[in-house]
C-alpha cells in the first residue's frame, strides 16, 4: 500500500479516537462543542479509514493477484479523495453547502478514477474479487450522489423517497458490504491457507450480495417499497451468512479463532445481523423505528466496519508494507471486549429512557475510543517500521 494512503490512515484513525471520545463528553453534558458530530464520526471510519485502506491497497493487489505489473501510486486519485473527504467534513461542520457539494463532487471524481482503473484490469487472470470490488465502487458512487444530494435538496429531482435510508444501503450494503466480501475472497486464503470457498460459491454470494445490494436502495428510494426491501433482505442476508459460514470454517480449521483478531473479524458480521433481526419488530410496530433508525447506524460502523478494519488492516500493512510473509491480525483481546460491550450498551440506550439513555450512550462511546487505541499504536508502529527501512534504502 502507497505510503501517503498509510500516513492518512494513521491521521484519520487518530481523529477518530478523538471523535469517539467527543461523543462521550457530550452525552454525558461534559462538553457541548461539537454535540452534531453524529455523521463526521461515522465518515471518518468509512471515507476516512475505510477509504484511504481501499483506495490504496485495490490497484496494487488486484495486479498482483493477476501477475501483473505493479501499477504507479495514482497522486491524481489520492489528492482527490483526501481533498474531497477534508471539504466534506469542513462542510458538514458549518453545514456549508458549498464546501458539501465540492467534497461530494471531488470524492465522485476519485471513486471514478479508481473504477476505471479497476474495470481495465478486467479479463486475463483477474481475480474472482474484481467483480465485488468494481460493483462495490459502483454503489459508492451511487451513495455519494444520494449524500450529497442529501444537503443540497436533490432527493425531490431525483424522486428518492426516503434519501437518508438509501444513502446508508448504497454505502452499507452496497460499497462496503461488497468490498469487505472480495477483500475476504482474497485474504483468507493467505490468512488461513484454504480457499474461502469453490469458484461456484463466491459466484452465488457476489450475484446474491450485489442484486440483494440493488433492491434495498431501491426500497427507500421508491418510499418503503415491502417487495424491494424484503427481496434485498433474503438475498442480502443469506448471501452474508453463507460467506461468514465459509469464513468461520476456514479461521477454525487454521487455528485463527484462538487469537483476537480472528474473533474480529468473524464477530464483526454480528452487528451487520443485528439490524436485521430488528427490522420486522420495526416493520410490525412492535418497536418504534425512529430511535432505532437514528442510532443504529452508530454501533453498526464501529461494530462491522471499524471491528472488520481492526482485524484486517494491521495484517495488510504487515504483509504489503513490511513485507512480512506470515502477519498476524490486528487487535487483541482488550479492543474486542472494548468494541463488543460498546455497541451492546449503545443499542441498549435506544430502548430506555433519559437520563440513562445518555449515561450508557456515553459509556458506550468511550469503549469505542478505547477499543481504538490498540489498533491506533499498531499502524504507528508499523507505519515507524516501514519508513526506517525505507529511510534507509
Amino acid at each position: 500500500m502507497p505510503i501517503p494512503y498509510l500516513l492518512t490512515t494513521l491521521l484519520y484513525t487518530f481523529v477518530a479516537i478523538l471523535a469517539a471520545a467527543d461523543a462521550s463528553f457530550v452525552s454525558w453534558n461534559l462538553s457541548a462543542a461539537f454535540p452534531a458530530l453524529r455523521w463526521i464520526r461515522v465518515h471518518f471510519i468509512t471515507l476516512g479509514i475505510v477509504s484511504q485502506v481501499v483506495f490504496g491497497l485495490l490497484p496494487g493487489l488486484v495486479a498482483s493477484l493477476a501477475k501483473k505489473p505493479k501499477p504507479a501510486t495514482r497522486w491524481d486519485i489520492w489528492l482527490t479523495l483526501n481533498m474531497g473527504f477534508i471539504a466534506l467534513i469542513a462542510g458538514f461542520s458549518g453545514v456549508n453547502q458549498a464546501m458539501i457539494f465540492a467534497g461530494g463532487t471531488l470524492i465522485f471524481i476519485a471513486t471514478t478514477l479508481l473504477f476505471l482503473q479497476l474495470w481495465n484490469a478486467r479479463g486475463g487472470d483477474a481475480p474472482a474479487s474484481l467483480k465485488f470490488y468494481i460493483t462495490g465502487l459502483f454503489y459508492l458512487l451511487v451513495g455519494i450522489i444520494i449524500g450529497t444530494g442529501l444537503w443540497l435538496n436533490w432527493s425531490d429531482a431525483l424522486f428518492i423517497k426516503v434519501p437518508l435510508e438509501a444513502h446508508i444501503h448504497a454505502n452499507s450494503w452496497g460499497f462496503m458490504s461488497l468490498t469487505f466480501a472480495g477483500l475476504l475472497v482474497d485474504f483468507i486464503p493467505m490468512i488461513t491457507g484454504r480457499p474461502l470457498g469453490s469458484p461456484k460459491n463466491i459466484t452465488a454470494i457476489f450475484w446474491s450480495m450485489a442484486v440483494g445490494a440493488f433492491f434495498l436502495v431501491l426500497g427507500p428510494w421508491l418510499g418503503g417499497n415491502m417487495p424491494a426491501i424484503i427481496t434485498g433482505l433474503v438475498l442480502h442476508i443469506g448471501s452474508t451468512v453463507w460467506l461468514v459460514v465459509l469464513m468461520g470454517r476456514a479461521l477454525k480449521s487454521s487455528g485463527q479463532l484462538a487469537t483476537a483478531g480472528g474473533w474480529h473479524l468473524l464477530a464483526s458480521y454480528i452487528w451487520i445481523l443485528l439490524p436485521v433481526l430488528i427490522a420486522p419488530l420495526i416493520l410490525t410496530h412492535v418497536i418504534a423505528g425512529g430511535p432505532v433508525e437514528s442510532t443504529a447506524p452508530q454501533p453498526l460502523i464501529y461494530g462491522w466496519v471499524l471491528q472488520f478494519g481492526i482485524a484486517l488492516i494491521p495484517y495488510i500493512l504487515r504483509r504489503s508494507f513490511l513485507k512480512e510473509e506470515n502477519p498476524q491480525l490486528g487487535g487483541c483481546w482488550g479492543s474486542l471486549s472494548a468494541l463488543t460491550l460498546g455497541g451492546i450498551l449503545i443499542w441498549i440506550s435506544i430502548f430506555i429512557p433519559a437520563p440513562a439513555k445518555g449515561i450508557l450512550y456515553g459509556v458506550g462511546f468511550a469503549l469505542y475510543a478505547l477499543a481504538l487505541v490498540h489498533p491506533m499504536k499498531e499502524i504507528f508502529e508499523i507505519a515507524k517500521a516501514g519508513l526506517k527501512k525505507y529511510e534507509s534504502a
